[in-house]
């Protein structure tokens, strides 16, 4: 049986994506004690530690990368850890492990420069451009990782995933939602590829949707279910999250 490691695995994210692992092992780690995860193995460590990301990735077949400080406008300081040194750590330690595959976890701060009112589509070819110092970070993240798949070491899959929650909460989140269904299919389709590196944007078939995920269904063969216009009737207005709707919305210039 497939062994995958799950790192951030008591996070958001992780507990909506746990149902499409139900058929593989499981090797589950936080930097804190880890719940929710039944039948799974269980370790609890700072993957800013090489010692203890080496002992984490060995003997296992994939990994899905999830742990990360996730705050949009947090500083480089506290950034620095959680979502560069890991990711060196996790994915130079995969390399010497000999791990198949990395489906990494990156965002749509990644791109979130691109953002306009009434502007294109966001075109996952285009550069990064991140809009925040947290998309900085994801924008790290995925370079690091092509020099690691180019390099011999496992493939990397940057998922560029959007807000993943239930429901969406305001107008803004329908321009990037990512139900936990169209979640599920997408990290299923990204440990099933033969693509040994590429960027995708996680998010679900919304109508009023601003990035592009048609390379994910092309390479991947994700076709998201769920559209967040379903849910816009009554919504608040708001953000959704996005910087640079949110700088917009303060009547500054994007």
């Amino acid at each position: 049986m497939t062994t995958v490691l799950v790192t951030g695995a008591t996070g958001k994210v992780a507990q909506l994506l746990r149902p499409a692992l139900d058929d593989l092992s499981v090797r589950a780690v936080d930097i804190k004690h880890v719940t929710g995860w039944d039948g799974a193995q269980t370790a609890v460590g700072d993957l800013a530690d090489p010692a203890f990301t080496a002992a984490a990735v060995e003997g296992v077949d994939d990994v899905v990368h999830l742990a990360a400080d996730p705050r949009p406008a947090a500083p480089w300081r506290d950034l620095r850890g959680p979502n560069a040194d890991a990711v060196v750590n996790l994915l130079e330690a995969s390399a010497e492990a000999g791990v198949r595959r990395v489906v990494l976890a990156s965002s749509v701060h990644a791109m979130g420069g691109y953002v306009r009112h009434g502007g294109p589509m966001v075109d996952p070819s285009w550069p990064a451009r991140p809009c925040c110092p947290y998309g900085a970070s994801k924008a790290f993240a995925e370079a690091y990782g092509a020099t690691i798949a180019d390099g011999g070491g496992p493939a990397v899959i940057c998922l560029r995933l959007g807000g993943c929650q239930p429901e969406p909460t305001d107008l803004g989140t329908t321009l990037g939602w990512l139900a936990p269904g169209d979640l599920q299919q997408l990290v299923s389709a990204a440990l099933a590829t033969d693509v040994r590196y590429g960027t995708y944007f996680g998010v679900s078939a919304n109508t009023r949707g601003i990035f592009d995920y048609t390379n994910a269904t092309d390479e991947l063969g994700y076709r998201p279910r769920f559209d967040a216009e379903a849910y816009a009737p009554g919504l608040p207005e708001g953000d959704g999250g996005l910087c640079r709707l949110a700088a917009a919305s303060a009547g500054r210039s994007v």
